[in-house]
């Protein structure tokens, strides 16, 4: 086929069987309706216009029309069309000299024509090898069937490209997530947004996962991850929850129930359970305890805690922001710290113990 151009109309179909005054806003992996049937231009120029139903198409379209030699008419509700089947289309008619190529769901108009008409007068559709990309949303149940379709090929297309998924049944994955190939997707995975997973990963069971950055070889276990990212060889979980706005790096353990936020931890570095770090900088290979607290927050205003490399934080502590530890510092188990601590200093920050003997009677 000899080089066309090609612009298009998307007609926005308004249907009241989704009770929605937009039904062309509803969400589907990761796009509105409008934004998937917009990927099968191609990166094509187009506009979206109103349609009621009754208007004539070329009616609807005149106002929108622009310079190219093609005009791709489509609708709202057909999300599952893809660029192969338009460009398919457009070979068909361009080939055969046609000024309109009815498909069963939209047209391609030879622009020129399209100008000087006020109707379609052919009802002879063009059938096309994917005629499944005319699906038509009419209602949440057709809908729902459509996302089924969706799904399947979004799952196909990573396994066709190196990525296991050993539960493709269970496993949700949006439209704008890149995986690598060797990645292994495991049931129960939610992976949301434009989430970019890398090479060699291990998505354990039950992860929830929006608009982050799992570099490769990262391991993550029934979590939740929000635009943050992860390091290479980190290991995350079980039952982790990384807030938004944190970096862990490279080597890291984040463990059962570790809650971080807007936090950036180094390389190496151990946060094995039952802590929360909040607005904290570490450096690298520090280890923060069981239950220690960073304390961000004194009613008023958040506050931060940094951390220099080689940092020892013992169980059950509180640090007490703003406050900064130097390298290598120490702090003893049980101590709230409310104070900086120097460099390679041990810091113990807690009453000290009492016996009472004979304190409980015969």
């Amino acid at each position: 086929m000899a080089d066309v151009s090609l612009s298009g109309v998307i007609l926005k179909v308004n249907t009241g069987a989704f009770k929605r005054e937009k039904p062309f806003d509803i969400q589907m992996y990761g796009k509105t309706l409008l934004e998937w049937v917009a990927l099968s231009l191609g990166g094509a120029p187009f506009i979206c216009a109103d349609y009621d139903g009754e208007t004539e198409i070329p009616l609807a379209v005149k106002p929108y029309l622009g310079d190219s030699e093609y005009t791709a008419v489509l609708f709202s509700d057909t999300p599952l069309l893809q660029k192969r089947t338009v460009l398919e289309a457009l070979e068909h008619t361009a080939n055969n000299g046609l000024n309109v190529c009815r498909m069963t769901r939209g047209y391609i108009f030879k622009t020129d024509f399209l100008k000087t008409v006020d109707r379609v007068l052919t009802t002879k559709r063009q059938y096309f090898s994917e005629e499944e990309d005319f699906l038509t949303a009419t209602d949440f149940e057709r809908l729902a069937f459509i996302g089924d379709v969706m799904r399947q090929r979004i799952l196909s297309y990573h396994m066709r490209n190196g990525v296991q998924i050993t539960d493709p049944s269970s496993v949700l994955i949006e439209g704008d997530a890149v995986i690598g190939a060797g990645t292994v997707i495991s049931a129960g995975n939610r992976i949301k947004g434009r989430t970019v997973i890398g090479e060699n990963v291990i998505l354990n069971e039950n992860n929830n996962i929006s608009d982050c950055v799992i570099a490769n070889g990262a391991t993550l276990t029934s979590s939740t991850l929000i635009k943050s990212y992860v390091g290479e060889k980190t290991v995350v979980g079980p039952y982790a929850y990384i807030r938004p706005e944190c970096v862990v790096g490279d080597g890291c353990r984040i463990g059962d129930f570790v809650e971080l936020k807007r936090s950036k931890i180094g390389a190496g570095c151990k946060i094995s359970h039952l802590a929360y770090v909040g607005d904290c900088e570490t450096g690298d290979n520090c280890n923060i305890g069981c239950g220690a607290v960073t304390v961000n927050f004194d009613g008023v205003q958040k506050h931060k805690t940094i951390m220099g490399s080689g940092v020892f934080v013992g169980s059950n502590c509180n640090l007490v922001a703003p406050i900064t530890l130097g390298d290598n510092a120490f702090i003893a188990a049980g101590s709230t710290i409310t104070d900086g601590v120097p460099s390679r200093a041990l810091a113990i920050a807690r009453a000290r113990q009492i016996n009472k003997p004979d304190w409980v009677e015969d």
